[in-house]
């Protein structure tokens, strides 16, 4: 098996790219690729632009999720807010987009809990996750999401949402990440 140095990256050059699939949230690309050691791969790939998570976390200690059907598994889920980038959009204010539309709260400040990627074999969607702290409820006479969405929003302790969002990889990783710096800021 051939490696690179430590510290260094294989780039692969690109033989040819042929766009599959144009869509709303993504599109899907059939890539040839020559790695450096001569090795060519016949590749297809989700081209995403990129994703944010947020966690509201309250003064009580209790975080917003949203509950919203997932039809690529087929039933609900509880989760964080989160949602694509926009173009030209920064992570942080798409953070703040994103809980404003999903759960009616209205932020500032968000913090970083690191970015990953979900998917690295077949997707380049990067998402980055933030916490916001003591967020406030926007005015009553907007609709808190999206017009193709059909959420609703329940506040629980952070410790009983680490086990409730165990199989949404995103809200799972995030509030993780946020109870680890708890505990740590608490020492």
């Amino acid at each position: 098996m051939n490696r690179t140095p430590e510290g260094s990256e294989m780039v692969p050059r690109v033989l040819s790219s042929v766009t599959l699939h144009r869509g709303r949230i993504f599109d899907v690309v059939h890539d040839e690729v020559e790695l450096p050691s001569g090795l060519r791969q016949s590749l297809s790939v989700v081209r995403h632009p990129g994703a944010v998570g947020v966690v509201a976390l309250f003064s009580d200690g209790s975080v917003a999720l949203v509950r919203q059907y997932r039809h690529a598994i087929g039933r609900e889920l509880l989760e964080i807010p989160a949602g694509r980038l926009e173009a030209g959009e920064s992570p942080e204010r798409a953070a703040l987009r994103e809980l404003e539309e999903e759960t009616g709260l209205r932020g500032s400040h968000p913090e970083p809990l690191g970015s990953f990627f979900p998917a690295p074999g077949f997707c380049s969607e990067e998402l980055h996750l933030f916490v916001v702290r003591d967020p406030q409820p926007v005015s009553a006479d907007r609709a808190p999401h999206d017009a193709d969405e059909e959420l609703s929003v329940r506040l629980v302790p952070l410790s009983e949402a680490l086990e409730i969002c165990a199989q949404d990889a995103k809200s799972w990783i995030a509030l993780a990440r946020l109870a680890q710096r708890e505990s740590t800021a608490s020492r």
